[in-house]
């Protein structure tokens, strides 16, 4: 049996569930697809559900405070990826 990343058009049961509850969080304008569906990034975690919310949970805590924009903020997470060779 293959597995595959399933988007929000695919979805259902729980994962539809969680992928629903990421659709009404806040996020810039950059982040939200002109499909209507979820963002790229919460897509490729489909094949675990259950750690959505607290993977992009940290992320909204870590990137949500401090003097940084959400530019910057970009910015810093994509350098770090970069510089861990995680080219997200």
């Amino acid at each position: 049996m293959a597995l595959a990343i399933m988007d929000h058009a695919a979805s259902t049961g729980v994962l539809r569930e969680v992928y629903d509850r990421m659709r009404e969080r806040p996020l810039p304008p950059a982040y939200r697809p002109k499909h209507g569906g979820v963002p790229g990034i919460i897509c490729a975690h489909s094949l675990d559900p259950q750690l959505i919310p607290k993977v992009f949970g940290t992320s909204t805590t870590l990137n949500g405070a401090g003097p940084l924009r959400w530019h910057e903020r970009e910015q810093v997470n994509a350098t770090t990826s970069r510089l861990n060779q995680c080219l997200y």
